[in-house]
């Protein structure tokens, strides 16, 4: 998102929240500020997580892909007009 885009959606925002009574802006910053000092927790994906999830089954890459060829189905029929 732009910083332009950005800007556009806080001058929004503010635009409805500037009415609001003192003890209501007074919630929202503390909502605001309580939802900054919670510590994020960042989740670690291992690549090895992933290994072997497709197998050695012994087909080369472009027999692989016939393979998918033909596995495909479709379910949409076709009618002249």
């Amino acid at each position: 998102m732009t910083t332009t885009m950005l800007r556009s959606r806080l001058e929004n925002r503010w635009n409805s929240l500037k009415y609001l009574d003192e003890k209501s802006k007074i919630d929202l910053i503390t909502m605001l500020s309580m939802s900054l000092s919670q510590k994020r927790k960042k989740k670690s994906v291992s690549a090895s997580k992933f290994y072997g999830i497709w197998g050695d089954d012994g087909m080369s890459d472009a027999e692989f892909a016939e393979f998918l060829k033909e596995q495909r189905t479709f379910n949409q029929e076709i009618v002249e007009l």
